[in-house]
């Protein structure tokens, strides 16, 4: 931890006040300290630059068979014993219909230490707003309205301790970057980077800036094409492609199934025979942790294979429910104010063997990147965006109130970056057009790529913010491109 060691007291007197509590089944505490920085720079310069420490203790209490979840950084007694009576209030009051179990056996007693050689806040503010400045400056010669970056990054030192005797120390130093170029004549092209490698992330960005630079040439040198509507065939490159990829993962969380918003099953066909997807923990990815948030270590799990769905994403008490073994998929809203979430971590998607130029052979449009998807079922984008406890059972009560959802699964994703093909060359730059995914649209893939990149991002699931990595080929696939509304 930081010099304070007020966040242990905290989490010390809140494990001991939960034991003591005849009304608390189990409970989780984290005691934070984090040193931050946030900076927004635009093509005119510096613009907010902050710099501060935080520290806090969340805590997840299971009452009446269901768990709240608050994070606070007022870590006064008297303040404290107001978010533990509230939160134990909270889980009686779900009045969830079936009690959650959890895990009082495993005994977890560990410490990790996180990927990074040298600590991100040992770089100092002026040396990132200048490299972030200079990054910039490399797509200066092209055709902007404007441009802007936002970084963050933290240096997150942690104690997790349960009720049940466990107690995990981690060091993690995570940072990212959201970079957007404003064409003049074309569309935004907007870039995420992020990586747990401590400083060593800063050598990255040029490169970010100099790939996004080049892209952005592309796109402007490009005239506007007739983008052809209905059946076509189409090549998304790696990053579109993980876009695909990381959309339908969503549907293998296990909350997602029980809410009944899952098209799909254990034993299902959700893709192409080509296609098999684990969940892995790529040392330094930007959604790596060595620990996640109900102290369980984190393991790979194979969710495709062959295309067929093998496992879903769970929980401790998804994975009690379903006779399954948890595999650290309770995943830490960035910056801890919402609960942990059950979501993928780094999907890696296996390659298969065709070149670039072998899945643009004969495809009619290439995209290089899309806009976030919108969901056809106004129920799931409701669900997807609204608050929901911290408490993954509570997601049968909703089931239970809601009739079938004929859409769930079905999506318009927006061609951001695209371009006409002919002969599989490009021959102008397409817009307007979105592709109709629906649970069977991967299945139709007729080519994977044998060159993969990695995207990351951040996905927000019931006011959650949980990074994401996928590391996947380009693929082709015969789809649906509609015009947008």
């Amino acid at each position: 931890m930081t010099e304070s060691e007020e966040p242990i007291e905290a989490m010390e007197w809140l494990l001991d006040r939960f034991e003591d509590d005849e009304t608390v089944a189990y409970a989780e505490v984290g005691a934070v300290a984090q040193t931050k920085t946030d900076l927004v720079v635009t093509h005119e310069g510096p613009r907010d630059e902050l710099e501060f420490d935080e520290t806090g203790v969340w805590f997840r209490v299971f009452a009446d068979g269901a768990a709240d979840y608050r994070y606070t950084t007022s870590l006064g007694e008297e303040a404290l014993e107001d978010e533990a009576d509230r939160a134990v209030r909270g889980g009686e009051f779900l009045a969830q219909d079936e009690p959650a179990r959890f895990d009082q056996f495993t005994l977890h007693q560990a410490v990790h230490e996180g990927w990074a050689a040298d600590r991100i806040d040992a770089v100092s503010l002026e040396t990132k707003r200048d490299l972030l400045d200079e990054s910039l400056a490399i797509a200066d010669g092209v055709g902007l309205d404007r441009a802007w970056v936002n970084y963050a990054d933290a240096h997150i030192d942690s104690v997790l301790g349960t009720t049940t005797g466990s107690t995990v120390k981690t060091t993690l130093d995570r940072a990212s970057l959201t970079a957007v170029l404003s064409l003049t004549d074309g569309p935004d092209v907007r870039r995420h980077a992020g990586s747990t490698t401590g400083a060593a992330f800063l050598d990255e960005i040029p490169d970010v800036f100099a790939s996004a630079t080049e892209d952005a040439h592309a796109l402007t040198d490009a005239e506007p094409a007739d983008a052809p509507t209905g059946e076509v065939t189409v090549a998304l490159s790696p990053r579109a492609a993980g876009q695909l990829f990381a959309f339908a993962a969503r549907y293998l969380e296990t909350d997602t199934g029980y809410m009944g918003l899952s098209p799909y099953d254990v034993g299902d066909e959700l893709a192409a025979d080509s296609i098999s997807i684990a969940d892995t923990v790529q040392a330094g990815s930007w959604a790596a942790a060595g620990y996640d948030a109900e102290l369980r270590p984190t393991t790979p799990v194979q969710l495709v294979d062959d295309g067929v769905v093998t496992r879903r994403l769970h929980n401790t008490a998804s994975a009690a429910e379903e006779g399954a073994f948890p595999a650290g998929n309770a995943v830490h809203s960035l910056g801890f104010d919402q609960p942990p979430r059950i979501h993928a971590r780094h999907l890696d998607v296996a390659p298969g063997d065709a070149m670039p130029a072998t899945l643009t052979a004969d495809a009619d449009v290439l995209v290089e990147r899309f806009d976030e998807p919108w969901l056809r079922d106004e129920f799931e984008r409701v669900q997807r965006s609204g608050v929901m406890p911290a408490s993954i059972l509570y997601a049968r009560d909703i089931d239970r109130k809601t009739v079938d959802r004929p859409d769930c699964g079905c999506a318009s994703f927006p061609v951001v970056e695209g371009y006409r093909l002919r002969d599989g060359e490009r021959v102008g730059r397409v817009d307007g057009v979105s592709l109709t995914y629906d649970p069977t649209t991967l299945r139709d893939v007729t080519a994977v790529g044998a060159v993969r990149e990695t995207l990351t991002g951040v996905d927000e699931k019931h006011k959650s913010r949980v990074p994401y990595a996928v590391t996947a080929p380009g693929v082709r696939l015969d789809a649906t491109l509609s015009a947008q509304e």
